[in-house]
């Protein structure tokens, strides 16, 4: 006994139909459209303060470039430790050396006032002599030389205390002198070592300075590398887009060929089995039933 068969068909209603073709040739006439790449300025350049800063940025670089600080810290480093001195002693220091340049002066202006008043005082014995009638005589002379001693005598006192204090104040200067010169000496090292520390100090600043202009012209170097790469990614970002156009296009295609949904309809053509089964179904119902 043969069964009835089942069949299956897709339609599409009349106005989907004719919305999909219209669709269908706007597509297809969007996807023919050529490809248009933009070729105007995409990239800005830079601007004149920006100009002028790059060059003034690098007379900067240059001009602190020119001296080496490197080199003037090795010759430091490789300077022996300062040592102190050698300084004389008293013994060998020449006293004469630190007399006044007047006092053979000053000795003989009190020689000379000690000499005016001996000769006053010889002056009154030749007086006192004649006076007495012994003028010219031995007597006289006797008054005379009595008169002359302590004159002499306060030259000897007056040019020995005067030498002896000059000897004294120059041994005082030599003394002051070379305990001055003991003291530099003693501070002479740490005094170079200051010196030396604070020559560093400057060479490292300029080392510094060096280093902080060699990071602004390598700001301004990665300014230019950016700008140069934004330059170089335009015209590469273009021609991406154009190996897009195509499947873009085709994907406007295809979108207008499948915006409906079609309708499917079933259909079964009846044969004596199905008849029979029916027949069968219905009986064994009725016997339930009872």
């Amino acid at each position: 006994m043969s069964k009835g068969k089942t069949t299956q068909s897709v339609s599409l209603p009349a106005y989907q139909e004719a919305q999909a073709k219209e669709l269908f040739q706007a597509g297809k006439q969007l996807a023919g459209q050529p490809f248009v790449p933009y070729t105007g300025p995409r990239v800005a350049g830079f601007n004149p303060d920006q100009l002028r800063q790059f060059q003034a940025t690098r007379g900067l670089f240059e001009t602190g470039m020119e001296f080496d600080p490197l080199t003037g810290l090795q010759s430091l480093a490789q300077q022996e430790a300062p040592q102190m001195g050698q300084v004389g002693s008293l013994l060998g220091a020449d006293i004469g050396a630190y007399q006044s340049p007047y006092q053979q002066q000053v000795i003989d202006q009190s020689m000379a006032d000690i000499q005016r008043q001996a000769d006053i005082a010889r002056g009154q014995a030749q007086s006192r002599a004649i006076g007495a009638g012994a003028f010219g005589g031995s007597r006289s002379a006797l008054l005379e030389s009595e008169s002359q001693r302590p004159y002499i005598e306060q030259q000897a006192r007056t040019a020995a205390g005067l030498r002896q204090a000059g000897f004294e104040q120059a041994q005082r200067a030599a003394e002051s002198d070379i305990a001055r010169q003991q003291q530099m000496a003693m501070f002479a090292p740490e005094l170079e070592l200051r010196a030396r520390q604070q020559q560093a100090g400057l060479l490292g600043g300029v080392g510094a300075e060096q280093m902080s202009r060699l990071g602004q012209l390598g700001q301004i170097g990665a300014q230019q590398q950016q700008l140069q790469q934004m330059g170089l990614q335009a015209p590469y970002e273009e021609f991406q887009r154009a190996l897009a156009y195509g499947p873009q296009q085709f994907g406007l295609l295809a979108a207008g060929q499948g915006v409906t949904t079609p309708t499917t309809t079933m259909k079964q053509k009846t044969g004596l089995g199905d008849i029979l089964g029916s027949a069968a179904q219905l009986g064994s119902m009725y016997f339930l039933t009872k």
